[in-house]
């Protein structure tokens, strides 16, 4: 039934926690995983000022921080890939740019996903409110079951 497990990553501790849960599952139905991170794309009033100002340096900063997070999603997924590779669990990994719930939508139509498993923070209230939930966009807008594992602080 599930052949291809999605599995997004945003490397956080928060999302470590959803693996254990996959691996569980990937293992018996010898499904293959898939690890997505998702860089977001800089938030340009962030910035804005600067450019008004005439500081292309700014730009170039923020390009430079955009491929150092880059870098070190690959080399995180990486490393979980080879860890799964290990127990004996198929992985592939990509790094993708953009707004991580409509990427996670994307690539979980674009792949051929059985399952969506994530981790949700747990925020309620105005915290949820004014922060979003990439969780609860993938569970309203995509077209694949979601697992949905809490994480919570320890």
């Amino acid at each position: 039934m599930y052949r291809r497990i999605l599995v997004p990553h945003d490397g956080s501790p928060f999302a470590e926690r959803v693996l254990p849960h996959v691996i569980e599952l990937a293992g018996p139905l010898q499904a293959e995983i898939h690890l997505l991170e998702v860089i977001p794309s800089p938030n340009p009033a962030v910035y804005s000022a600067d450019l008004e100002a005439g500081a292309g340096v700014a730009v170039e900063a923020i390009d430079e921080a955009q491929e150092e997070l880059r870098a070190q999603g690959r080399a995180r997924l990486q490393e979980i890939a080879r860890e799964l590779a290990d127990r004996g669990i198929r992985a592939v990994w990509t790094v993708a740019n953009g707004d991580p719930a409509r990427e996670i939508i994307k690539y979980e139509s674009a792949n051929d996903i059985d399952l969506v498993a994530m981790a949700t923070h747990g925020r309620t209230g105005l915290t949820r409110a004014l922060l979003g939930s990439v969780t609860d966009a993938v569970l309203r807008d995509g077209g694949r079951p979601v697992l949905v594992v809490r994480a919570k602080e320890s």
